[in-house]
């Protein structure tokens, strides 16, 4: 069965196909590039956070007593000592910021290619509800192929290092990003690498990696085996 973060997801890319394609019928034909530059904009800005925020606002509050609070110097110091951060944050950044300008790549090939096979040159010659049709379908094609480039531009697996963190009785909490305990196994994974000082929180819903820095990894280890994995 579907999450409620992935219908909403669905449910605003089809309510965008829909507005845009209003807006489209109706607004001047030689200002029809810029609704198409929006949609790509907001279509790629929605697909790259929707997910992430509504995942992230699932969860209430944590409550519960500190066990341990870790600020950003200390993060910093720790994350500066590791010398193979660089490389995995490197990739994901790369690919990121490739994303935006090949999802306006293809919205430049399919207004040359797709759109004049859709849409008329002269748009009073169909009716006003075939008009909105049509554009529906190009922009359900120009989703289709955004989401093969994303599918494959975007990582698999997202690193996350959390500048500052507390972890209390009830959980963890990092500003809007909430791990409640008991840890859910079916969606986190908790890996801890001793040599280089973290413990990464691995979130398959969201694929994104939560990094935890800390100085002393044996005891934040024991914290989220004690209440982490209590049932």
């Amino acid at each position: 069965m579907m999450d409620s973060s992935k219908m909403m997801t669905v449910l605003m890319t089809l309510a965008s196909m829909v507005f845009f394609a209003f807006v489209s019928t109706f607004i001047p034909q030689d200002l029809i590039w810029i609704v198409f530059l929006l949609y790509t904009i907001v279509f790629m800005s929605l697909s790259m956070t929707l997910p992430r925020m509504l995942s992230r606002k699932k969860h209430g509050d944590i409550r519960g007593a500190i066990l341990l609070k870790v600020d950003r110097q200390e993060v910093t110091k720790i994350m500066m000592r590791d010398q193979e951060i660089d490389s995995e944050i490197k990739p994901q950044v790369l690919a990121s910021l490739a994303l935006l300008p090949l999802s306006i790549a293809i919205w430049i090939i399919a207004s040359y290619t797709i759109f004049p096979y859709l849409i008329p040159a002269s748009r009073d010659t169909i009716t006003k509800f075939e008009l909105f049709t049509r554009y529906l379908l190009f922009y359900a094609i120009l989703i289709g192929l955004m989401r093969v480039v994303a599918y494959f531009f975007t990582p698999k697996k997202m690193l996350v290092p959390l500048n500052n963190y507390e972890i209390r009785s009830g959980g963890i909490k990092s500003g809007s990003i909430i791990i409640p305990f008991p840890i859910d196994t079916d969606r986190y994974e908790v890996i801890v690498n001793h040599r280089r000082s973290f413990i990464d929180i691995h979130d398959r819903r969201t694929k994104q990696i939560y990094r935890l820095y800390v100085s002393d990894v044996n005891k934040v280890e024991s914290f989220i085996q004690k209440h982490g994995f209590q049932k």
